[in-house]
């Protein structure tokens, strides 16, 4: 939404550097000040696309943002979720790329006015050729079934002395 121009990428791959790959073609040729990528696709949640891309075009990338503070030009100073709901601050020189997590914006609907006028706007469809994959899946199989869960009761000290006796067990 409120993008002035926009181009769709057509990849035939569902591995996320092959995607990168062919994607970094595109990304070069635009030469864009800022890159916007989800964190992680919903398929198969590896996360890899957005850093893989950032190598291959060359760019610096900040992983994992929530807020961008960027006035167009320069640098741009974004917040970055670190573990346990920490918050890094970081400044970053343009272009750049960065990932964004899930919810960080929350879209602004367009009136039936502004979308009729969206649809007049062509959307080139660039192909793009991902190469060779960068993995591949050997084999797949259902695990084997092996013994059952052992559930410990009583309080959190003897729950506690009944792990660490089955922790030396395992290890001797």
């Amino acid at each position: 939404m409120g993008a002035d121009r926009a181009h769709s990428v057509a990849v035939e791959t569902r591995d996320p550097i092959a995607t990168a790959r062919a994607l970094a073609g595109a990304v070069t040729a635009e030469s864009p000040n800022l890159v916007l990528a989800g964190v992680q696709s919903a398929d198969s949640v590896q996360g890899s696309t957005g850093a893989a891309l950032a190598e291959l075009a060359g760019l610096p990338r900040v992983a994992v943002v929530t807020r961008i503070d960027w006035s167009g030009t320069g640098a741009a100073t974004v917040d970055r979720e670190l573990e346990g709901g920490l918050v890094d601050v970081v400044e970053v020189d343009t272009p750049a790329l960065l990932t964004i997590q899930t919810g960080t914006n929350t879209p602004r609907y367009a009136n039936l006015r502004a979308i009729k006028q969206a649809e007049r706007h062509e959307i080139a469809v660039m192909q793009a050729d991902a190469g060779e994959p960068a993995y591949r899946v050997r084999t797949m199989f259902t695990p084997t079934r092996r013994a059952g869960a052992e559930m410990l009761d009583g309080g959190a000290a003897e729950v506690a002395e009944r792990i660490v006796a089955i922790v030396r067990e395992k290890l001797v």
